[in-house]
C-alpha cells in the first residue's frame, strides 16, 4: 500500500513537472516566434495543454471585426467528437452572465450544473454545446479593454479546478494576450507604413528629422533627392547650410529658433542651390519635440519643392508689371474739349474705343454718356461736374462702357483741366482713355489664383501635420517591437551565454554538451539577424537599389512563401534593366500587398507571380486559385489593400485590373508604361 502511494506521488510529481515544463516552453516560445506564426503557435499550445491536463476542448474567442457584438472562435482545439465550430455568436445573448464577468476581469472556474440562477441563459447554452465544466479567462493587455476570452473545457465528465491550476492557466492567458497584441501592433505598423509611404509619394514630399544633440539630419530618399544629397551621405547642419541659398539661410535659422522658442510649428520658404548652379524653391514645415528637461530634442518635418509655384507667382507679377507699363505708353486714346464742353478733337483710338463713327465727333460727349453703364453713370457725372464747377482739376476713374459692337467693356479714364479763363471757367480739357477690359479679366484671374494658392498653402500645412503624426506613430511602434521582441531575445541569448560560461567551467560537463549550447545560441542569433533584416526591409527595400527589381521580387517571394507556408512561383521574361525611378518600388509594394492578401485571405496553397517587359511597358500578374471575393462587397471595406494598389499604379501612369469572384480565385493585372508623357 505504501509502495502504491509512493508510486502515485511519483506519478503526480512527474505530471506536475511535465506541466510546469510545458508552461515554461510556452512562455519562452512567444519571445522568439515570428508574428506570422503566432496563430499556429497558439493552437498548437492549446492542443499540448489539453493533452497534458486531459481536457477535451480549448477555445480562444475574439470580437468579430465585421460585427462588434459578435464573438468568433479564432483558435480552437477539440476532440474529434467535440461540438461543431460556430461561425460566430452574439455573446450578449448567448453568454450574458459569463461575458459580464469577463468585462469585470474575473476568471471563472465552474461546472455547468452548479451555475447560479442568474446564469440560466448561459447554463442552457453550455448544455447545448455539451460543456460539463470550464475555466474562462478574460484576455487583455496591461489592464486594457477586453480583447477576447480563453476557455479550457471538459465534455466527457466534470472535473475540479484547483486554484493553483487556475493561476497557471491565467499565466497562459496573459502570454496569449501579449502575443495577440503584438500581432495587432504589427498589423497596424504595416498599415501605418503603407499610409505614410503613399502620402509622401503622392505629395512628392520629403520627410526629415533634425537631432539637436548630434546636429545631424535623418532624411527619406525623396528628401535626399530634393536637396541633392547622396543615399549614404551624412547630413549635418553645416552640410544643409551649404545647400541653402546664402541670402536665405539667416531666415531659415530664424524660423527654426522661433519654432523652438515659442514651441510652435515651423513654416519657412527658402531657396537651395542645385549642383548645376540653378535655384530651387523649398517649403518646409515641421514640429519641435522637447526632452524631459525642456531642452530641444528634435525637429520633425516635411519639405516640398515649390519651384513651380514660385515661378507661377513671379510670372503673374511680371505680367502685372507689363500690363501697367502698357497702360502708360500704348493703346491710349486722346481727346480735347473746349470751353463749351464740345469735343474739338478725337483720335482714331478714341473712335474705336467708344464706337463713334466718322462725322459724329460734335456729338461725341452725348454719345459717350449714353453708352456708360447705368450703374456707373452717376459716379462719372459727379466727378465730371466737380471738374466743371472748379472743385477739382483732374480725375481718374474706371467704369463699364456699353460698346455698340463689342458689348460690355471697361475703360480707364483720365481727364485733366489744361486751361481756365479769368472767371475760372474751363477753356480746354484733355483726356486719355484706355480699354482695360483685358486687365480687369486678369485681375479676376489673379484674385482667383491667390485664393487657390492660399488654399494650397493650408493643404500643405495640414499634410505636413498628418505626415509628422504618421511618422511619429511609426517610430513608436518600431520602438515597441525592438523593445518587446528583439531586446528580450537578446537577453535570452545573454542568459544562455552565461549558462555556457558556467558549464565550461564545470569539469564534469562534456565538450559535446558545450557545443550543443553554442549551436543553440548561434541559431537564436541567426533568427535575431533575420528579424532585423525583416524590419529593415519593411522600412525600405534596399535590395531594390542593390540587386534590382527581379532579384528583389524573387527574394520577397521566397521570404513570404516560407513565412506563409505557401508555394510561390515567380517567373520573369524580358524585364528591362532600367526603369523610371518610381516604377520598381511601385511594383515591389504591389507584389508585397498581393502576396499578403493571398496568404491571409485566399486560403490558397499556391500563388503565381509573373513579370514581363516589352519595348514600352512592364506587366505584372499575381494569380491564385483561392477563395476569391466579391469586388462590390469589399470596395468600401479596408483590409485587402486594393485601393492602395490602384493609387500606387495611378501615380506612375499605369493601370490595374482585378479579376475575381467567390470560389474562383483572384488575378491582379498591372501594366505600367515605361515612357510617360506629362500632360
Amino acid at each position: 500500500m505504501a509502495e502504491q502511494t509512493e508510486a502515485d506521488l511519483r506519478h503526480e510529481l512527474e505530471e506536475r513537472l511535465k506541466f510546469e515544463t510545458l508552461l515554461a516552453e510556452i512562455s519562452a516560445r512567444y519571445i522568439n516566434i515570428p508574428v506570422d506564426q503566432i496563430d499556429v503557435g497558439i493552437e498548437d499550445d492549446q492542443c499540448r495543454l489539453c493533452e497534458c491536463l486531459d481536457l477535451d476542448l480549448s477555445a480562444l474567442w475574439q470580437w468579430s471585426v465585421d460585427s462588434p457584438r459578435f464573438m468568433t472562435i479564432t483558435h480552437l482545439y477539440s476532440l474529434p467528437e467535440g461540438p461543431a465550430r460556430p461561425e460566430g455568436i452574439d455573446a450578449h445573448e448567448v453568454f450574458p452572465w459569463v461575458l459580464n464577468k469577463m468585462f469585470n476581469g474575473e476568471t471563472l472556474a465552474y461546472s455547468t450544473e452548479d451555475m447560479a440562477p442568474e446564469a440560466a441563459v448561459d447554463q442552457e447554452s453550455r448544455r447545448l454545446f455539451g460543456v460539463k465544466s470550464s475555466v474562462n479567462m478574460p484576455l487583455s493587455v496591461g489592464g486594457g479593454p477586453l480583447i477576447g476570452v480563453l476557455t479550457f473545457d471538459t465534455l466527457r465528465e466534470e472535473r475540479d479546478w484547483p486554484d493553483e491550476l487556475v493561476e497557471r492557466l491565467k499565466l497562459v492567458a496573459q502570454v496569449f494576450s501579449n502575443a495577440l497584441a503584438r500581432k495587432e501592433s504589427d498589423r497596424i505598423l504595416h498599415e501605418s507604413e503603407a499610409r505614410l509611404s503613399l502620402a509622401a509619394e503622392s505629395a512628392e514630399a520629403g520627410l526629415w528629422e533634425l537631432n539637436f544633440d548630434t546636429d545631424q539630419f535623418w532624411a527619406t530618399e525623396r528628401a535626399r533627392e530634393m536637396f541633392g544629397y547622396g543615399t549614404g551621405e551624412a547630413i549635418s547642419m553645416k552640410r544643409f547650410e551649404q545647400s541653402v541659398f546664402p541670402e536665405d539661410f539667416a531666415s531659415v535659422r530664424q524660423a527654426i529658433s522661433k519654432s523652438l522658442e515659442r514651441n510652435e510649428p515651423l513654416s519657412v520658404e527658402y531657396r537651395i542651390l542645385n549642383g548645376d548652379g540653378s535655384i530651387k524653391w523649398i517649403y518646409s514645415s515641421g514640429c519641435p519635440y522637447f526632452k524631459k528637461n525642456r531642452q530641444p530634442g528634435r525637429l520633425l518635418g516635411v519639405s516640398i519643392d515649390i519651384t513651380e509655384r514660385k515661378d507661377f507667382e513671379e510670372n503673374l507679377l511680371m505680367n502685372e508689371t507689363r500690363l501697367a507699363s502698357a497702360m502708360q505708353v500704348s493703346q491710349l486714346g486722346f481727346y480735347e474739349m473746349n470751353e463749351e464742353n464740345l469735343v474739338s478733337f478725337l483720335d482714331n483710338r478714341i473712335r474705336l474705343l467708344l464706337g463713334i463713327k466718322p462725322g459724329d465727333e460734335e456729338k461725341g460727349r452725348e454719345f459717350w454718356l449714353a453708352h456708360i453703364h447705368p450703374d456707373d453713370l452717376p459716379r462719372v457725372l459727379k466727378e465730371s461736374r466737380q471738374v466743371l464747377e472748379g472743385k477739382i482739376d483732374s480725375f481718374i476713374t474706371e467704369y463699364r462702357y456699353m460698346h455698340p459692337e463689342r458689348g460690355l467693356t471697361w475703360i480707364n479714364h483720365l481727364s485733366n483741366v489744361m486751361e481756365r479763363n479769368v472767371t475760372g471757367k474751363i477753356s480746354k480739357i484733355i483726356g486719355v482713355m484706355q480699354d482695360i477690359t483685358e486687365r480687369k479679366i486678369m485681375e479676376v484671374k489673379l484674385r482667383q489664383s491667390e485664393v487657390i494658392l492660399r488654399n494650397n498653402q493650408k493643404d500643405l500645412q495640414k499634410l505636413a501635420g498628418r505626415l509628422i503624426s504618421v511618422k511619429e506613430e511609426e517610430l513608436r511602434r518600431l520602438s515597441r517591437e525592438l523593445h518587446d521582441d528583439l531586446t528580450q531575445r537578446l537577453a535570452v541569448i545573454a542568459i544562455e551565454a552565461g549558462k555556457l560560461e558556467l558549464q565550461m567551467n564545470d569539469k564534469e560537463q562534456t565538450l559535446p554538451e558545450c557545443i550543443q549550447r553554442i549551436s543553440g545560441i548561434k541559431e537564436q542569433l541567426i533568427k535575431v539577424s533575420e528579424d532585423v533584416h525583416r524590419i529593415s526591409r519593411q522600412l525600405h527595400p534596399t535590395i531594390l537599389d542593390d540587386l534590382g527589381l527581379v532579384r528583389a521580387i524573387e527574394s520577397e517571394c521566397a521570404a513570404l512563401g516560407q513565412r506563409g507556408n505557401i508555394e510561390i512561383i515567380f517567373t520573369n521574361e524580358e524585364v528591362p534593366d532600367r526603369f523610371p525611378d518610381d516604377v520598381p518600388l511601385c511594383l515591389y509594394r504591389i507584389v508585397q500587398e498581393g502576396l499578403n492578401n493571398c496568404i491571409y485571405h485566399s486560403g490558397a496553397n499556391r500563388c503565381e507571380v509573373a513579370l514581363k517587359g516589352s519595348d514600352d511597358a512592364i506587366f505584372l500578374v499575381i494569380e491564385d486559385k483561392g477563395a476569391g471575393f466579391n469586388p462590390v462587397e469589399v470596395r468600401d471595406k479596408p483590409g485587402l489593400g486594393l485601393s492602395s494598389m490602384r493609387e500606387r499604379v495611378q501615380l506612375v501612369g499605369g493601370h490595374v485590373k482585378v479579376d475575381t469572384e467567390p470560389g474562383r480565385g483572384t488575378s491582379i493585372h498591372v501594366s505600367i508604361p515605361l515612357k510617360r508623357t506629362d500632360i
